[in-house]
């Protein structure tokens, strides 16, 4: 089980951003769980990545079958122009929404993208103004299709900004979800604003969906720490199912699993949503690098002799690895 908070501090003494620290993580250990509960192990060959990515091309999504069948398998390429010429390697991530190796990566810069947000707003208390936790609720089907889940968040912003209406300051976060093994598609929302009584959200919430299920709450935690209760949804893959998954990435092909609305989403900057990690600047030397052409398995790099680009420290790396 990773501890957020140390995982934050470690990332800051190597000198690096937390997603890289996860990234880091995937190539020492193979696998990160967040939370130390994922139903899924990040150990899978590739005929069970084989069985998501026809499902993917079952449904025409050639180019995503092909990203979620190199995930981590494959790696660019890069040389310094130091004195000292070093060698490296960046691994190459699909990052689709439910790849078991890139949720970690998702969840680092989903933290990095939105506690300034929470932090902004709860630094600066209004009278009566709470961080609240909502889960909104659909009815299970069997099948989610992209129509529904791009409804399901046209009804949850409408839900939303209709409890909100008339009040400022305000804003919302919130994370699409779907039950494990099944197809019980529900919001996950943290919400800064004032009081909301339960009744009053159910009765929007049915007037506008058709659904009845709703919970409201205070947050029991702090900013930071209800931030990442809220994300931990999308640490982890909520299927071990090969065709599960598959369905999934094609239900929320086009569409975010994590929204913001109002306060929350002014604050927002530059959404990196599917950003491959891109490296400029070696980390022994400082020198600037070139990307050779090509890609190459990252077994082949690592007896090459080069090393991940993601770290400024190696004997620091293998020190803390061992």
């Amino acid at each position: 089980m990773i501890d957020v908070v140390k995982a934050e501090s470690q990332a800051v003494l190597w000198g690096i951003d937390l997603r890289t620290w996860m990234e880091l993580q995937l190539q020492v250990f193979g696998n990160v769980d967040a939370f130390g509960h994922s139903e899924i192990d990040d150990d899978f060959d590739e005929g069970w990545r084989g069985q998501v990515a026809q499902t993917l091309v079952d449904h025409k999504l050639f180019s995503k079958a092909n990203r979620y069948m190199e995930c981590s398998r494959y790696a660019h390429l890069y040389e310094c122009k130091g004195e000292k010429t070093h060698s490296l390697f960046a691994p190459i991530y699909c990052d689709l929404r439910f790849c078991p190796r890139c949720a970690p990566r998702q969840f680092a810069r989903l933290i990095a993208k939105y506690e300034p947000v929470v932090r902004a707003a709860t630094a600066h208390p209004k009278k009566g103004y709470r961080l609240r936790e909502i889960t909104l609720t659909t009815r299970n089907t069997g099948v989610i299709t992209p129509a529904q889940v791009k409804k399901f968040n046209q009804d949850v912003k409408k839900a939303l900004k209709t409890i909100m209406r008339g009040v400022k300051g305000w804003g919302a976060i919130w994370c699409d979800e779907v039950g494990f093994e099944n197809t019980n598609l529900h919001a996950h929302v943290l919400l800064f604003g004032p009081y909301v009584e339960q009744d009053r959200l159910a009765q929007v919430w049915n007037q506008i969906s058709g659904h009845i299920h709703v919970y409201i709450t205070q947050a029991r935690r702090s900013g930071g720490k209800a931030l990442i209760h809220l994300l931990k949804y999308v640490s982890k893959p909520p299927a071990k199912d090969p065709n599960h998954i598959g369905l999934l990435e094609v239900a929320f092909h086009g569409t975010r699993r994590v929204h913001a609305l109002n306060m929350f989403y002014n604050f927002v900057g530059e959404d990196t949503d599917n950003v491959q990690s891109e490296w400029e600047i070696c980390p022994h030397c400082g020198a600037e690098l070139t990307k050779l052409p090509g890609t190459v398995r990252i077994e082949r790099a690592i007896v090459e002799g080069r090393t991940f680009a993601g770290t400024k420290h190696t004997d620091r790396r293998k020190a803390w690895v061992n």
